[in-house]
Parts: C-alpha cells; structure tokens; sequence
C-alpha cells in the first residue's frame, strides 16, 4: 500500500521587527516636515515669480488695450 504524500504550504520565515526609539522615529519625522517645508517654500517662491510676471503682462495688455 503506497503511503499518502503530504503537501504542505511553505511558511515564510518569522523576521523579527527592528523597533526603533521614540526619540529616533519622532526625530526623523521632523526632519522630513522641515524638507516638506523647504519644498514648499521653493514652490511658493516660483508661484510668486510667475505671478509677478503674469500682473506684468496684463498690464502691458491694458496700456496697449487703452492706446487703440
């Protein structure tokens, strides 16, 4: 009588959880909101500059505008 083989699902490895200090975790969690920060202001910088030139352009539009 030939013996039943077992077909059993691989269990993956059980890795332990590297657990990390509050004090690690909270200061690279302000490090990334000062980077957020300084991107913004980058943005922020650059929507400033093309809005200066977009007020620019329309007021030469209106003086044109005006001298027909």
């Amino acid at each position: 009588m030939p013996k039943s083989k077992k077909t059993s699902v691989p269990i993956p490895p059980v890795v332990a959880a590297v657990v990390r200090p509050v004090s690690t975790r909270l200061s690279r969690m302000e490090d990334l909101l000062i980077e957020m920060r300084h991107e913004q202001d980058v943005k922020l910088k650059k929507i400033n500059k093309l809005q200066e030139q977009i007020d620019e352009l329309t007021a030469t539009l209106r003086l044109r505008r005006d001298r027909r």
